[in-house]
């Protein structure tokens, strides 16, 4: 059984039952905790999953998820393209009280994601695995970012002439941001 239109939830021992798979995606706007972290949230998230049983009877999500967002340099403070990808195996509980005796059982080894009135939330599922992919710094690569570094010093330099030391005045720092909204 595949799910070509994405749904926000599923009855997962159902899915898990027929051995069912979902290949879709989801625009990025509809992932909110995801957008915080990003400089915009236009683009898509693809999405392979799979469910089905493992060898203990557990139910289980497995899958891919993939995006390609854009977030702000920590150099230059631009925006950054960045490639999420996600491989995962996920055990399903039907409960928090299941997902702490599978806890118990198979101790950290499994990571358990719980369903919530018989119902997994795919959109919760994919957003967090999204969340664990991103950089813990955005930033272009050196050459990149290094060339609008370089472009924004000498704008600031010329701007202000030698011996001065700094900007004085907020003409002069009114001048400055004009001039560098004209560069970029």
């Amino acid at each position: 059984m595949s799910i070509d239109p994405f749904p926000e939830r599923v009855v997962a021992r159902k899915m898990c039952q027929r051995n069912g798979t979902i290949n879709s995606s989801i625009p990025l706007g509809k992932l909110q905790r995801l957008s915080e972290y990003l400089h915009d949230n236009h683009g898509q998230a693809e999405f392979c999953l799979s469910f089905d049983s493992d060898e203990n009877g557990i139910d289980r999500l497995s899958g891919t998820v993939h995006a390609t967002v854009k977030m702000q340099c920590q150099r230059c403070l631009e925006a950054v393209t960045v490639e999420l990808a996600s491989e995962f195996i996920l055990r399903i509980a039907e409960d928090e009280a299941n997902a702490r005796e599978i806890a118990e059982q198979f101790g950290t080894e499994l990571e358990v994601v719980s369903c919530i009135e018989d119902q997994l939330d795919l959109l919760a599922v994919l957003e967090d695995e999204l969340i664990m992919d991103l950089p813990i710094v955005a930033s272009h690569d050196d050459d990149n970012c290094s060339d609008r570094l370089n472009q924004l010093k000498q704008s600031a330099e010329k701007a202000v002439p030698k011996g001065q030391g700094n900007i004085q005045g907020l003409e002069q720092l009114a001048a400055l941001k004009e001039e560098l909204k004209k560069k970029t």
